[in-house]
C-alpha cells in the first residue's frame, strides 16, 4: 500500500469516493489506526467535504445511578462496541464511583468497603484503550473539611494527565467553604504534590461545574461565579493561581444561584454560556484574554423558541428562584449546548445551527460528557514504580 495514497495495493491509485467509502464502515478505533498509516487518508479527516462521512467517535454522557454503582453511557451515535464504558476491564470496577472526565480520560474513586474515610484512592483509566492507572493513596481532613476532585487533561498541550484534589475548610457558623490547599497529582512522575499557598480570606471555594483546560491554565467557576485558574502546576515548585470575572457578575443578584451558566472552549479560546435574566435567552460569551481581557458577546440563543414557553423561573417559599433547565455541558466544537430541563426529566441537544432541541435520553442524572481519545499513555519518566495497565 502506497502511505500517501490511496493506493491499497494494486499498484493503482482509488478514487477518493470509493477510499472513503471503504473507510466510512470501519469502527472508529480502527480508522483511527487506518488514518496514522497514510497522510492521504489523514487529510480526509480535516476535509469538510468528506468528514462528516468518516466513522465518528462515541460521543455520550456518561453517569451512574444513585441506587447502582454500574456506569452508564447514554451515547449520541452508534455503539460499534469498540468502547468499554462500563469500565468493567478495571480491577475492582463494581466498587467505582465516577468522579469526572476529561478529554477521553476519566476519573473514578473506589467507593465502598475500599479504604479508611481518611484516605481517597483515585483510578484514571481510557475507556478507548483499556489502559489505566491506579494513583498512590491521598490523605484527607475529614473534619471540618470538603473535598472536589477534578481531571485535567489536554492532549494538545502535554501527553500527561494531572489529578486535583481541591481540600476546602468549611466554616459552620457563617456556612462558607475556603480552599485550604490543593493536593495535585501528575502522571508524567506518577507523585502527588502539595500547593498550601493559598489564602483562607479569599473565601474561595470551587463549584461543582466541570472546567477548562487551556495553553496549560487550568479554569474553574467558583462558588461565587468568578473563574479560578491555576498555572504552572507542572511545575512543582511554583504553582499560581488568581481570579476573574465572569460576564454579568453580580454577587448580590438573586439570580446567581439559578441562572449558573458553563464553561467550555472553541478553537482554543475560553468561552462561558449563561442564561440571561429569565432564562429564557442563553447568552454565549468568549473571553478575549486573561488574567487581563474582556468578555465578548458571540450569540443569543433563544430558549423560548427552543422550549416554546416564555416563562422558565419559579419562585420557591423561601424566596430562591429556580430555573426549569440547566446546562449540562459544551460542545461548541460541534455547535452543541447540553441541557437538562426539569419538569420533563429529560436529557437535551440544543444546535447552535438549527436553533432545535434534540431528545437524548429521559432521567434525571448527572451527567459527563465523554469523547473518546484513542492516544496512549505515555512512557514514565522517572525509575519509579508506575502502574500503567493495559490488556
Amino acid at each position: 500500500m502506497d502511505a500517501d495514497s490511496g493506493d491499497f495495493g494494486s499498484g493503482n491509485k482509488l478514487p477518493d469516493d470509493l477510499t472513503l467509502d471503504v473507510l466510512s464502515r470501519l469502527p472508529y478505533k480502527s480508522f483511527c489506526r487506518a488514518k496514522c498509516t497514510c497522510t492521504g487518508w489523514l487529510s480526509f479527516s480535516s476535509n469538510p467535504h468528506y468528514c462528516d462521512k468518516l466513522p465518528k467517535p462515541l460521543t455520550g454522557f456518561l453517569y451512574q445511578k444513585s441506587d447502582s454503582s454500574a456506569i452508564e453511557v447514554a451515547s449520541l451515535c452508534p455503539d460499534d462496541g469498540s468502547f468499554d464504558t462500563s469500565l468493567s476491564f478495571l480491577p475492582r470496577y463494581e466498587w467505582l464511583e465516577l468522579t469526572d472526565c476529561c478529554n477521553g480520560l476519566v476519573l473514578c474513586k473506589y467507593g465502598r468497603n475500599t479504604s479508611s474515610p481518611s484516605v481517597a484512592h483515585f483510578v484514571v483509566c481510557n475507556p478507548a484503550t483499556r489502559q489505566w492507572m491506579e494513583l498512590p493513596e491521598t490523605l484527607l481532613e475529614p473534619e471540618g473539611h470538603s473535598h472536589a476532585t477534578k481531571l485535567a487533561f489536554d492532549p494538545s498541550w502535554s501527553p500527561y494527565f494531572y489529578v486535583f484534589n481541591f481540600e476546602e475548610k468549611r466554616n459552620p457558623v457563617e456556612r462558607w467553604a475556603c480552599i485550604s490547599k490543593v493536593a495535585i497529582f501528575s502522571s508524567r512522575n506518577s507523585t502527588w504534590f502539595m500547593d498550601d499557598k493559598w489564602e483562607p480570606s479569599n473565601q474561595i471555594s470551587v463549584d461543582c461545574q466541570p472546567h477548562v483546560l487551556l495553553g496549560g491554565k487550568l479554569f474553574l467557576q467558583t462558588s461565587s461565579c468568578r473563574v479560578l485558574v491555576i498555572d504552572a502546576f507542572d511545575n512543582t515548585e511554583q504553582p499560581s493561581h488568581w481570579i476573574f470575572d465572569l460576564p454579568g457578575y453580580k454577587p448580590t443578584s438573586p439570580m446567581v444561584d439559578c441562572l449558573t451558566g458553563y464553561l467550555g472552549h472553541k478553537s482554543g479560546v475560553l468561552h462561558y454560556v449563561q442564561p440571561d435574566t429569565g432564562g429564557r435567552t442563553l447568552l454565549v460569551w468568549a473571553r478575549d484574554g486573561y488574567p487581563h481581557g474582556d468578555w465578548n458577546l458571540k450569540h443569543r440563543l433563544s430558549m423560548s423558541d427552543a422550549f416554546g414557553q416564555d416563562i422558565f423561573l419559579d419562585e420557591h417559599f423561601d424566596g430562591f428562584l429556580s430555573c426549569h433547565y440547566d446546562i449540562q455541558s459544551l460542545d461548541l466544537e460541534r455547535g452543541l449546548v447540553f441541557l437538562c430541563h426539569f419538569a420533563a426529566e429529560r436529557l437535551l441537544s440544543y444546535s447552535l445551527s438549527t436553533g432545535k432541541l434534540t431528545k437524548i435520553r429521559d432521567g434525571l442524572r448527572r451527567y459527563l460528557y465523554y469523547v473518546p481519545n484513542c492516544s496512549m499513555f505515555p512512557a514514565k519518566e522517572t525509575d519509579k514504580d508506575q502502574d500503567v495497565s493495559e490488556p
